[in-house]
């Protein structure tokens, strides 16, 4: 699982917090973390950058949201070479 936090929630530059955590919803040690943000209905291609650990379980990225609108937000977590999870989720970015 992953907990996401988008900071601030309008657009323009934001900070996204991932915090992992397993099946029992104890701490997750990953590899990387990249995060893709998408608005194809505003005509915004995907970007994809590479997260950076602040810690075991937690990670955090700065990007860019251009306008407000229905954004698509993609975790993919490497949790070893060859284990790896992509999840994608709606936000809402003001």
């Amino acid at each position: 699982m992953a907990n996401v936090t988008v900071s601030p929630g309008r657009a323009g530059p934001v900070e996204i917090a991932i915090q992992l955590e397993n099946a029992d919803e104890l701490p997750l040690s990953a590899e990387a973390v990249v995060v893709t943000l998408s608005n194809p209905e505003g005509g915004v291609e995907p970007v994809t950058a590479s997260a950076e650990r602040v810690g075991s379980d937690r990670w955090r990225v700065r990007m860019s949201a251009p306008m407000p609108g229905r954004w698509s937000l993609g975790p993919g977590i490497t949790i070893t070479a060859t284990d790896m999870v992509n999840v994608v989720s709606p936000i809402l970015i003001k």
